[in-house]
């Protein structure tokens, strides 16, 4: 069986839908199926397993630009060529992930041929909240494009319930969706011993996320650090991600370093799968995981946090709720309920032996999203389509 990833942005830009399709595609490959990963633009990644094609991007570039700003549809200017890579390739299914606008033209194109497609959309790709002006469909051009080209596709695999819900108010058919969330190496982290036995004074907690201040709750990092610090709660907050170390704009931040310690995004280059031993070792060295974020369609990290055995306070957001169980391996908050997130914090810094039981919860409540069980998965769906 010969698949084909196509990734609307690949890493170096770092995020969870890259780190989602590299496992999932070096895991793939490990169990003898041809996996191909199409990007638009040249990558750095080292320790894949896959075959990585980039994309000619002239041809695409000219496409792009008569059909975005002219909207003149010139895609037979692509067809001979994404002619010959199907003909080279012989490709059974197309699996698009985290779409942008040359993907829809490539699924159109695709399509002439009767290639089998599957979509799987990770967020922003879908998704609108336009308090915080997030969503690709805010741009209508883009929403426009997208709703004309689902019914040309086969097949959708949705992460989360939030996911689903959009689609079916987009008009796609239910028979067209199937269930497949995000997944963890747990072999990996089982691996990697815990640092972290018990608490001390400090609570340490720990934030995985690139920067975006609004859409990540980072603007609510002050509130949440004042009230601690009137509770007279000590903490030392770790927060790792891409471009964190903007966060050191905030006043506030800068003048409480010594109550943080803000690391950029972690590289892998020399394991098989994300995340790198080191970000796991993070993880481990910490006592709850804080989410801020206003919007997830699934969140990858918490999944890692909860492989880790550590629980999560989070604000009950959809795509959250999904994952984190109340009072299960974590709390849920009331949206911007920051009274409520504090009390949530005081309440495991005064009964730590519950956090223990909840350790123990995390493990389990994470187990149906291994990936060596979701890779088998994957398989039956793509071999139910050929």
């Amino acid at each position: 069986m010969n698949i084909a990833f196509i990734l609307g942005t690949f890493f170096p830009k770092a995020g969870g839908v890259q780190v989602q399709v590299h496992n999932i595609a070096n895991k793939l490959s490990k169990l003898g199926i041809g996996v191909k990963l199409f990007i638009y633009n040249k990558t750095d990644i080292k320790n894949n397993i896959y075959e990585i094609i980039i994309f000619e991007k002239l041809i695409f570039n000219i496409v792009f630009v008569f059909k975005y700003y002219l909207n003149l549809n010139i895609f037979f200017f692509l067809n001979s060529y994404i002619l010959k890579i199907i003909k080279k390739n012989k490709i059974d299914i197309w699996h698009f992930n985290f779409l942008n606008f040359k993907s829809l033209i490539l699924i159109n194109i695709l399509k002439k041929y009767n290639q089998k497609i599957i979509v799987t959309f990770h967020g922003i790709d879908l998704q609108i909240d336009q308090k915080i002006n997030y969503g690709y469909r805010l741009d209508k051009k883009y929403d426009s494009f997208l709703k004309n080209t689902l019914k040309k596709i086969d097949k959708f695999t949705y992460l989360s319930e939030t996911i689903k819900e959009d689609l079916i108010k987009l008009g796609v058919e239910k028979q067209k969706l199937i269930y497949f969330p995000n997944s963890v190496n747990i072999q990996k982290f089982e691996k990697i011993a815990s640092t972290k036995n018990q608490y001390d004074e400090t609570l340490n907690f720990i934030t995985v996320a690139r920067f975006a201040e609004k859409k990540k709750g980072f603007d609510l990092i002050q509130k949440i650090c004042s009230r601690l610090i009137e509770k007279n709660i000590n903490f030392k907050w770790k927060i790792i991600g891409e471009n964190s170390q903007l966060l050191y704009k905030n006043k506030f931040i800068k003048s409480h370093s010594h109550m943080f310690e803000i690391i950029g995004n972690i590289e892998n280059f020399d394991e098989e799968f994300f995340p790198h031993s080191s970000l796991i070792n993070h993880y481990k060295s910490s006592d709850i995981y804080l989410n801020l974020s206003r919007i997830e369609s699934f969140g990858i990290t918490f999944i890692e946090a909860l492989a880790c055995k550590i629980p999560i306070i989070s604000f009950a957001g959809k795509g959250v709720n999904e994952i984190i169980k109340n009072e299960f391996n974590g709390f849920l908050v009331q949206n911007n309920n920051i009274s409520e997130f504090i009390s949530k914090i005081y309440e495991i810094k005064q009964n730590k032996h519950n956090i223990n039981k909840m350790r123990n919860n995390c493990v389990e409540s994470v187990k149906k999203f291994d990936l060596s069980v979701n890779s088998n998965r994957l398989i039956n769906i793509y071999n139910s389509q050929i």
